[in-house]
């Protein structure tokens, strides 16, 4: 391990097996959520981790997206979302009742929640704004974390233009706010908010390292073309085409994110400063993060505007340039901080990805419904040989849960069945989910995490009677259901649960 580059991460997470839980904070709910799951609801969570004999507890982006409930299409790559605040705790706060009838919703009003919390919180700004500007603490806030000010000022030109993409904004836009008094008290306010948010989490963080509990983060790689950042910084992004996936055997058709490339000789001879802060801004409120796409750093699947996946190609297209960029590219990132990235490293990379994630000592992600070996004879890799540097799960916020790909996919449940020696039933019971997650918490890896709802499955009733409802998101798809997944019950039902803990503790 101390020859690796990350050897002062891995030292403070310690190269031994952790076991957690991944959740979506905003599916989350407890008798204190206003509207959706808060920040401070993670206490509850990790202190119910903890309980279980469970080390790590993973979630989703938390930066703010605006009015898209997707983590992974951000505003800004290192403001938090004010939609996580918790209300309750902040100072002077009484009355919240107009916010319960959003916690009996099956799925989380987004919409209806992110305007009633915005005019909540301009209302108490208005009140107690100007106590918290001349804090102390306030003040040394706005010193180490100047880099939000582009984010301030874009919020409120966004509003200002009828939350219009900044594409669309007059030429005048910007010339004509940016002295204005009032201006200046807008900008204060989303600078107070962040502040806000920033306590929170940070008194989250503190919290789980009383527990022995880590928080993994999650960066997504890309960022909205309607962002701050790009807003901001134009000169490092590449508008003129689309990133998006190639077609493989799992998705036939490609996708198109939206989403902006790198212009990666820009980013460089900025000294990476943009993704320096990205990573620093991680590693004040995570132990570890999730790395998404890693194989991105590497190439990007480059689609022109107007056409389909299908038409699109690797940027760049040089093999011999791809490994060459992605070391240089992952190697500076891991330099920004001690705390140890895990890649989302899933599909068919070219082998020179692993090769490097291996020399780096960053791990992968496996799952073993996809874990086979695809060029022979299709067989399932066997458990203990995971490489100890990956995280095994059994699925992931963008797949469906293990009774779902069961019903959906007779074929891989037949195929599981006869690699486990199994007689095929076309029902998952609860006894071979609960040895699917005994063995994904035995596999080789070191790092065993999944999704809140595979546990919740181990105890039905604690679980929506439509499998179809544990969604979180069907990738390539743009609807209300997406990214508004809401756990069926409050937490403090959940986590009280004598068997839902029984059977826990049973697979690990």
């Amino acid at each position: 391990m101390n020859h690796l580059p990350t050897a002062k991460a891995w030292e403070k997470v310690g190269m031994v097996h952790h076991h957690g839980i991944q959740i979506p904070l905003l599916s989350i709910r407890t008798e204190k959520s206003s509207g959706n799951g808060e920040f401070l609801d993670l206490i509850p969570m990790i202190d119910w981790t903890s309980s279980l004999g469970m080390d790590l507890l993973q979630l989703l982006p938390l930066n703010d997206s605006g009015e898209d409930p997707s983590p992974y299409n951000a505003l800004s790559a290192t403001a938090l979302h004010p939609i996580y605040l918790s209300l309750h705790a902040l100072p002077h706060v009484q009355n919240l009742e107009a916010f319960q009838p959003f916690n009996q919703e099956k799925r989380v009003p987004y919409a209806q929640v992110l305007q009633a919390k915005n005019l909540f919180l301009k209302e108490y700004y208005t009140r107690h704004g100007k106590e918290i500007l001349e804090s102390a603490e306030y003040q040394t806030f706005l010193k180490s974390h100047s880099h939000l000010l582009e984010y301030a000022l874009y919020k409120i030109l966004k509003e200002q233009n009828n939350n219009a993409k900044w594409k669309d904004w007059p030429e005048t836009s910007f010339s004509t706010h940016k002295n204005k008094k009032n201006d200046q008290d807008q900008i204060s306010f989303h600078l107070v908010i962040q502040f806000l948010c920033h306590k929170q989490l940070t008194e989250v963080k503190n919290h789980a390292e009383k527990k022995g509990v880590l928080l993994k983060g999650d960066i997504p790689i890309l960022i909205s073309p309607d962002s701050a950042d790009v807003w901001a910084h134009r000169e490092l992004f590449d508008l003129s085409h689309a990133a998006g996936s190639p077609p493989s055997i799992f998705d036939p058709a490609g996708q198109n994110w939206k989403f902006p490339l790198f212009r990666w000789k820009a980013i460089e001879e900025n000294h990476f400063e943009w993704w320096r802060k990205r990573i620093e801004t991680a590693a004040h409120y995570y132990h570890l993060y999730r790395l998404d796409h890693i194989l991105g750093f590497f190439r990007l699947w480059a689609i022109p505007h107007g056409n389909t996946p299908t038409q699109g190609h690797f940027e760049p297209k040089e093999p011999s340039l791809m490994e060459a960029q992605g070391r240089k590219i992952l190697e500076t990132l891991i330099s920004f901080s001690n705390i140890l990235p895990i890649g989302e490293d899933l599909g068919d990379p070219p082998p020179f990805v692993r090769k490097t994630m291996q020399e780096l000592g960053i791990p992968g992600t496996k799952i073993f419904r996809r874990y086979r070996n695809w060029k022979t004879d299709r067989s399932f890799v066997p458990y203990k040989e995971y490489a100890p540097m990956s995280l095994s799960t059994v699925s992931t916020h963008d797949i469906e849960t293990i009774h779902l790909w069961w019903e959906n996919s007779p074929d891989e449940a037949k195929d599981y069945a006869a690699f486990k020696g199994w007689n095929y039933e076309k029902k998952l019971s609860v006894n071979r989910h609960k040895e699917i997650l005994y063995d994904n918490h035995h596999s080789g890896s070191l790092f065993h995490v999944n999704l809140f709802q595979e546990y919740l499955a181990l105890t039905p009733e604690l679980t929506w009677e439509d499998p179809h409802d544990e969604i979180i998101n069907i990738p390539g798809t743009e609807t209300p259901f997406n990214w508004t997944y809401r756990y069926k019950l409050p937490l403090e039902t959940l986590t009280q649960n004598e068997r839902l803990k029984k059977a826990i503790r049973s697979v690990l």
